[in-house]
């Protein structure tokens, strides 16, 4: 069995929507179109990721209506959810591995990053990628973070060779609307004297990438998911399908 392929969603600092973006797309590959992954959250400060699962659990168990849509999603897929491991960016490579020795390698192997670039445990972890997304958004500090930090990744780990990094890519989010604005070309042409650029797609800036209605609704559903594939009916604009389209044609998989 081939090597998975290490791919990070990371940033500077929070806010930015990386953990959003790692569990929308590991969950799409995962629950949708059957590819093998694993989670590795790498910020123990909060652990996002393992947030996200809990509250998975929480909701189904409590929702009678999700439940059934859980059990019946199970009857039918032959795989049980997908592990997360909490690790920090000193431990998460050989934590990884580790897991690997014990269980079915995984095609994709995502790792949930925060941390500056002076970090020199981020900075190996980093090197140790394949393929790394930087999310940005509009917000003029947000904004400034993502292209310092891809920046600073681009300069001084890819150009040399000291890294694994084969490519690198920003991603719009929280974007207005369903395509790139003024602004976001704007950006794009400035990136492009970097030598970085962002993929084609944007995420809008819309509730369901975010949260769920809990099971309150009349017919409750839910699009961000540790544990299930995104309801269809919230995957309709969404662009997901798009943004995952485009992230396996430049990781291969």
């Amino acid at each position: 069995m081939s090597d998975p392929v290490f791919v990070a969603f990371a940033s500077q600092k929070g806010g930015s929507g990386k953990s959003t973006l790692t569990a929308l797309t590991a969950s799409y590959l995962h629950y949708v179109e059957g590819v093998d992954v694993l989670v590795v959250d790498c910020d123990s400060r909060q652990y996002t990721q393992k947030d996200y699962r809990d509250h998975d659990i929480v909701v189904i168990n409590e929702t009678p209506a999700l439940k059934k849509t859980f059990m019946n999603f199970y009857k039918r897929f032959d795989k049980q959810p997908y592990e997360i491991l909490y690790s920090t960016p000193a431990t998460a490579i050989e934590q990884a591995e580790e897991y690997m020795k014990d269980y079915p390698v995984p095609k994709v192997v995502f790792f949930d990053i925060t941390g500056t670039i002076n970090d020199m445990d981020l900075v190996n972890l980093l090197a140790r990628m394949h393929y790394l997304f930087i999310p940005i958004t509009t917000d003029t500090g947000d904004m400034k973070s993502s292209i310092r930090f891809a920046n600073k990744v681009m300069s001084e780990m890819i150009a040399p060779g000291d890294s694994s990094i084969k490519e690198i890519k920003l991603v719009w989010n929280r974007i207005p609307s369903r395509k790139k604005s003024k602004l976001c070309e704007l950006i794009d042409n400035y990136l492009e004297e970097l030598q970085l650029s962002s993929l084609n797609t944007v995420l809008s800036n819309s509730a369901r990438f975010s949260k769920d209605d809990g099971g309150m609704a009349a017919r409750p559903t839910i699009f961000r998911s540790t544990m299930m594939p995104p309801d269809k009916q919230l995957l309709k604009d969404s662009d997901l399908p798009e943004l995952v389209r485009e992230i396996r044609e430049i990781i291969n998989v």
